[in-house]
């Protein structure tokens, strides 16, 4: 069989690894199957075995299979393994619907398919819990709806309110928030690195020569606030100062987010003489598309007038006119480890839940130019 006795050196087949020495290939003289015993009956190499047993990707599925059932045929003991935890577990996966709907919320619905396909290649049942955004929920309902059918944790994907975490604390439930925040940290999350990414877009704009600079947000959620605090110390840091008043321009402060409401703001706030700046640091990309939209509604240009930078670096970015200079983030890897964080969960119930910040990256683009000299 393809791979099976592969010494070190020898390429696998099936993986075009080279193989290396692997912790567990020795005799250990107990008479239990080895990680060698498990590549030579799966026909794989070591580093493939393991590679199975920490859960790490690039593994095919039917490679992984093989695997799997090596370890079950030869008695391997696979009860700690990323993949066996995972394969027997059912998650409840909490949103709201609008998320999946509405053309403004590309960035969750990315991350929702990204949890989803993870799910599927690790054989994790998975049950969607849809909320509604635009109104109050009914919250009996929703608990009846957390119990119903066997649970063994919980992802949120972009909500984080105290009376939607609170049933699955009250049920001992582990969970894993995503784009959200847990007060009370007893719930990991994982969440784009705002703070930062919100001084990179920020310190860019300064480093072009702008010096008068807003922030248009909607500060409806506690994790919003985080784009603010970013923006705020990149001002402090270059010596400018800041003050709410001048500095923020609050659209919303509740979900009914559009971008025709940042559209028809910065509009009215270009023709009344009230918007000074010359550069504008936009919450959302959804939001940057709105405000562009009200500069050039106001027979103003981006970025000859106002240059324009924002946050989430959407595939719209790249297609709107200008194209929009924004930070993103590996959507795709957010959702990924949210689920794997959530199987390190199971393997150790009881350790410290985290917070982890994926890492963002701006991509320059023609919506921001320098300052010319006099503006």
């Amino acid at each position: 069989m393809a791979g099976a006795g592969l010494a070190p050196g020898d390429r696998d087949r099936n993986t075009g690894e080279i193989q290396m020495e692997m912790p567990g290939n020795e005799d250990n003289g107990s008479g239990r199957p080895r990680q060698a015993d498990v590549a030579k009956k799966a026909g794989v190499s070591p580093s493939t075995v393991s590679k199975v047993i920490s859960g790490s990707p690039g593994i095919s599925q039917e490679l992984r299979n093989r695997v799997l059932n090596a370890m079950r045929e030869l008695g391997y003991d696979v009860g700690n393994t990323r993949d066996t935890v995972a394969a027997s577990k059912r998650i409840k996966l909490v949103t709201f619907f609008q998320f999946l709907t509405r053309e403004n919320s590309y960035f969750h619905s990315e991350v929702i398919c990204a949890v989803l396909a993870e799910c599927e290649r690790l054989g994790i049942e998975i049950d969607t819990v849809l909320l509604n955004r635009d109104s109050d929920n009914d919250l009996e309902q929703y608990v009846t709806r957390l119990e119903a059918g066997r649970a063994d944790g919980v992802l949120f994907v972009g909500l984080d309110m105290p009376e939607i975490l609170q049933p699955v604390r009250d049920l001992g439930l582990p969970a894993v928030i995503i784009n959200g925040t847990d007060p009370q940290s007893e719930f990991d999350c994982l969440a784009p690195a705002l703070r930062e990414g919100s001084r990179m877009a920020t310190r860019h704009l300064i480093e072009l020569g702008h010096r008068e600079i807003v922030h248009v947000t909607h500060l409806y959620r506690n994790i919003i606030h985080r784009r603010m605090e970013g923006f705020k110390e990149a001002l402090e840091e270059a010596g400018l100062p800041f003050s709410p008043e001048r500095n923020v321009i609050d659209i919303d402060h509740d979900s009914h987010f559009s971008s025709d409401k940042a559209a028809d703001l910065i509009c009215s706030l270009i023709q009344a003489g009230k918007l000074t700046a010359t550069a504008i640091f936009c919450v959302s990309d959804y939001t940057a598309f709105g405000v562009i939209q009200g500069i050039q509604r106001a027979g103003k240009r981006v970025p000859e007038d106002f240059s324009v930078v924002s946050f989430d670096d959407l595939p719209l970015a790249q297609l709107c006119s200008p194209t929009l200079t924004s930070v993103g983030v590996d959507r795709v890897a957010l959702g990924r480890l949210a689920v794997q964080r959530l199987i390190d969960r199971w393997q150790n119930p009881d350790g410290p839940a985290l917070r982890i910040e994926v890492g963002a990256r701006l991509s320059e683009r023609n919506s921001s130019r320098a300052l010319e000299a006099g503006a």
